[in-house]
């Protein structure tokens, strides 16, 4: 069927292509090479079933998580569980994506049982199942995909727009090195949600308007961001009809699944951390009034279209739809606007280790859409052309640079435009250099890298930002805290190293009592470092300490550091000569 059809053969060229990683990363597993089905991020959304199936309970903890990460993962940090307001221990990540991944855990553990293997969730079946089951999604994203852009463009098109997405942009390594976390699954989803919302539009048939509401509604609790999609029904469904209530009826369908398939993270969040709805635990929130988008979409660190610039096209597929169909373009138009700044505006807006900006790869299947209309603007040979040798170009752009990701040329994290520039167009790793690369943030060592430093051109800056000799006195049961200080007010930029130096004396030796550097918004408290001063020190005699540790990323200009001494208990602290040296890198 498929080999009938130029888009079908690419279909099959695609599934061949992606079935190469993974059955190399099978092997691998068979082989117990490789043991590890999900750390970081990936835990947190696939924990869930483990600990339900092995534990009984939704209570999880954090001995459990550390014991399985230390046994499959290389004791990998474990981060994802913190306290709620209310005591219980919550799990940051939202559950929907367990609910994707049950059918292949389930399977697992049959063939586990059968097997004589560990049923933890985390032995050799269940992650061949883990595997297996994110390539069928690669599968059921690629069918969905076509049947979309089937809909609206001719086959040819839609052929090379599968091309150009799966190979040409940032998909192929978010989906072949980052397939334990939401994006291949939500790009599967988002593709099925639009295809059955268009065929509604189309046929008006009932059951499609409902499959399309109730694969939404699951997104939403695999990634809450997913109700922006909802701009795109609301636009369409109402058009003229705002004032018609069968229009507004068929809308209500969309947060009513959301709200249906929420409901077990609803009680999930009432019965352990005691509140109905807890929109955040993660350290960073969405902040409007200061997002960054330029640097989401053009940094070297990690912009969209600095790394996926095919999408440039966009434009083009935006005017064509502004001058013939008005009513798409506010809902395609508004939907993207509106995603690229939420996304953006979020304090950690680099999201981590990826290729370019892995958060857009969840819309690329509507953005495909608007890439296909920008070839549908002109008649003209020459703007044809254009697009066709951009197109190309990007094409083999994209896929040098992700072979340059594989070989950890581009870094995931760290990219800075010298490093860019300084391996742009290579794959020769021989006289490969870190040195270029944005400071590792929890490794102050760089500091002493000082000589190799200035041989390539760069700079430090050091100084004194805090001194203060006089002795201070925290008293039992009482904190004792310094003044804020902007950080930017006093140092050039973040990619700085503080030189941390004082003087501390306790009155009991066996009560603890510590001091803390914090990295500070208005919104909340993002990073920090602390130092045992009391417990197991000196007892009434001056001890000095010192510490060094990295200014994290800054998120807002006008973030602060605030040192204070947390003191809980019944012990006098007395603190002297506190002094901080900052030293920063600058570069050319």
């Amino acid at each position: 069927m498929f080999l009938k059809s130029f888009s079908g053969k690419i279909l099959i060229l695609l599934l061949l292509v992606f079935s190469i990683p993974f059955t190399e990363k099978l092997d691998k597993v068979i082989s117990d090479e490789a043991t590890c089905i999900c750390s970081f991020d990936g835990f947190g959304y696939y924990m869930y079933l483990p600990h339900v199936m092995n534990e009984g309970s939704l209570e999880l903890d954090q001995s459990w998580a550390e014991e399985i990460q230390n046994k499959y993962c290389d004791s990998t940090l474990v981060y994802q569980l913190q306290p709620s307001k209310h005591g219980g221990i919550l799990n940051v990540y939202h559950m929907g994506l367990s609910f994707v991944q049950l059918p292949a855990y389930l399977i697992g553990d049959v063939f586990a049982r059968m097997t004589g293997h560990p049923t933890d969730g985390f032995s050799k079946p269940y992650h061949i199942a883990f595997l297996l089951n994110a390539l069928f999604f690669i599968v059921l994203g690629l069918i969905y995909f076509r049947k979309l852009l089937q809909l609206f463009l001719p086959d040819r098109i839609v052929g090379i727009l599968m091309l150009l997405i799966y190979l040409g942009t940032n998909l192929y390594i978010t989906f072949t090195l980052q397939y334990d976390l939401t994006h291949l699954y939500l790009f599967a989803l988002n593709a099925m949600f639009l295809y059955y919302f268009f065929l509604y539009t189309d046929s008006n048939q009932r059951k499609h308007l409902l499959l399309s509401a109730a694969i939404l509604g699951l997104t939403s609790c695999i990634r809450p961001t997913q109700a922006i999609w909802g701009i795109i029904p609301l636009c369409i469904l109402l058009k003229n009809n705002a004032s018609n209530i069968k229009a507004w009826l068929r809308l209500l369908w969309f947060p009513a699944f959301a709200i249906l398939w929420n409901i077990p993270q609803f009680i999930y969040w009432y019965t352990i951390g005691g509140q109905l709805i807890i929109p955040n635990l993660h350290t960073e929130e969405i902040i409007i009034i200061d997002p960054k988008t330029i640097d989401f979409l053009f940094s070297y660190k990690k912009g969209w279209l600095l790394y996926s610039p095919l999408f440039l096209l966009i434009v083009f597929g935006f005017v064509y739809l502004y001058k013939n169909q008005r009513r798409t373009f506010w809902a395609f138009f508004g939907f993207t606007a509106f995603y690229i700044f939420i996304m953006s505006s979020w304090e950690c807006w680099w999201y981590a280790s990826s290729f370019g900006s892995r958060v857009m790869v969840d819309t690329y299947p509507l953005l495909a859409l608007v890439l296909g209309y920008a070839l549908l603007l002109s008649s003209s040979f020459i703007f044809r052309l254009f697009m066709g040798v951009f197109a190309g170009l990007c094409l083999a752009f994209s896929l040098f640079q992700t072979f340059q990701f594989e070989r950890y040329i581009i870094h995931g994290e760290r990219m800075t435009k010298q490093h860019y520039w300084n391996f742009f167009g290579t794959i020769k790793t021989d006289y490969y250099t870190d040195i270029h690369l944005e400071i590792e943030r929890s490794n102050p060592s760089w500091v002493e890298r000082k000589e190799e430093y200035l041989s390539h051109g760069y700079k430090f800056d050091t100084r004194v930002i805090f001194d203060k000799p006089e002795i201070q006195t925290a008293a039992p049961f009482n904190d004792l805290r310094h003044d804020k200080f902007t950080l930017l007010d006093l140092i050039p930029n973040d990619e700085t190293c503080f030189d941390i130096t004082f003087t501390t004396k306790t009155s009991d030796s066996t009560k603890s009592s510590i001091i803390r550097f914090e990295t500070v918004s208005k919104f909340n408290c993002y990073s920090w470092d602390h130092l045992e001063i009391s417990l197991n020190q000196p007892q009434d005699e001056f001890t000095t300490h010192t510490m060094r540790f990295n200014l994290p990323n800054i998120r807002h200009s006008n973030d602060q550091m605030q040192v204070y001494i947390d003191n809980d208990n019944d012990v006098e602290v007395q603190i002297k000569d506190l002094k901080i040296t900052a030293t920063s890198l600058i570069r050319k």
